[in-house]
């Protein structure tokens, strides 16, 4: 990975077209769903040139403000407006230059997203915000930063392109570089981190998800709702994580589903090679049918229903899609059709087995409604 921060925005990694379909595909349904507030905001706080140079392929700062133009052109009754922060100033020209063309939605601001954290709040004032945070490696993240957003009052939802291979390298046994891991999670000492990787089988990957886990119950401390994906290469090597925050179950029911279907479409547009690949190694006779593959996927995301229900409270249906999808490692990685399946209704596009019955018959839904109805009471059968 290059650290040189112009050298990183000269072209756009292959990867990196998975996070922006995850960022312009929920901001643009959470713009939506705010729109009662009139202004909402979004915060790039390491934005980056808006343009990628050699490749001439849109950043995030433009793919933002493509949509702000697109509200504002519809004569629809609520606007996005758009704050860039860009460290580097030859990077900082070019990201000008970039949005010109926007500068009605669109503000540059120049210097350390730490540092220009009070400008931000008080330029988005009480209005809504979402804050798209993708710094190079891990600097920059540094919690005393992030806790005037952290305990911001006012709807807030943060994604975050978390490096677990930088936080990997900051925790490894040169120990001079631990403070700065440190910083990253607000702590004095190392002993916070250090408690994630005890049990661990000390692999890269094993140390990577610990590292992350510790960052995520830092996040959880102020939201209700976190989720975790990895992000991977066309080879399926990882490269980093992305980790969103919400307060809102609304905000964590939409994103689960863009991780959910950004998913799918990397799946579908992997190159032919690798395609042709992977099928050659699935003809094998032991390679489990549609039908099981369902099944198998549907036991599970049951089981993981059940294990938020065995608090013994029920919950409202989005309230227990919300819990579910921000267990363990569950984010992003059922639908919501699959979903209603588990709870017993009848979802659009999935087929579901008839050995199921059996397993969802575990659930209690009350109120006499629909399983598909998002006002009705769901609780554990004794």
């Amino acid at each position: 990975m290059p650290t040189d921060p112009e050298r990183f925005q000269q072209t756009r990694l292959p990867w990196s077209r998975w996070k922006h379909e995850i960022l312009q595909n929920y901001l643009q349904v959470m713009a939506a769903v705010l729109r009662s507030w009139g202004v909402i905001y979004y915060v790039d706080g390491f934005a980056g040139p808006g343009r990628y140079i050699e490749d001439e392929i849109d950043g995030s700062p433009l793919l933002a403000a493509q949509h702000a133009h697109y509200l504002s052109s519809s004569n629809i009754n609520y606007s996005l407006r758009c704050i860039n922060v860009e460290s580097v100033q030859t990077v900082f020209e070019n990201l000008q230059e970039s949005t010109r063309d926007f500068a009605e939605y669109v503000e540059n601001l120049h210097g350390e997203f730490g540092a220009l954290v009070p400008t931000v709040l008080r330029k988005v004032g009480n209005h809504p915000a979402l804050f798209f945070l993708d710094p190079l490696g891990v600097k920059g993240l540094e919690w005393r930063n992030l806790i005037p957003i952290l305990e911001r009052q006012h709807t807030t939802e943060l994604l975050i392109r978390f490096d677990a291979n930088a936080a990997l390298r900051h925790t490894g046994s040169d120990t001079s570089h631990h403070a700065t891991f440190n910083a990253i999670l607000g702590e004095d000492t190392s002993n916070y981190w250090k408690m994630y990787l005890v049990d661990n089988d000390h692999s890269s990957q094993a140390r990577r998800e610990c590292l992350s886990k510790a960052y995520e119950d830092k996040l959880r401390l102020h939201f209700d709702y976190v989720g975790r994906i990895p992000i991977l290469s066309a080879d399926d090597s990882f490269k980093y994580y992305l980790l969103f925050a919400t307060r809102s179950l609304k905000g964590m029911q939409v994103m689960n589903d863009v991780f959910y279907n950004m998913q799918g479409l990397r799946d579908r547009t992997l190159d032919d090679e690798k395609l042709e690949h992977e099928r050659l190694v699935q003809m094998d006779m032991f390679e489990p049918s549609p039908e099981e593959k369902c099944l198998n996927e549907l036991e599970f995301l049951c089981e993981e229903v059940v294990e938020v229900l065995k608090s013994g409270n029920s919950f409202k249906r989005d309230e227990l899609r919300g819990h579910v999808a921000s267990q363990g490692d569950n984010f992003g990685r059922f639908s919501g059709p699959q979903f209603t399946a588990v709870l017993g209704g009848r979802p659009t596009g999935v087929s579901v087995p008839t050995d199921f019955e059996n397993l969802r018959a575990r659930i209690q839904i009350h109120n006499g409604l629909t399983p598909g109805n998002d006002k009705v009471e769901i609780s554990l059968k004794h």
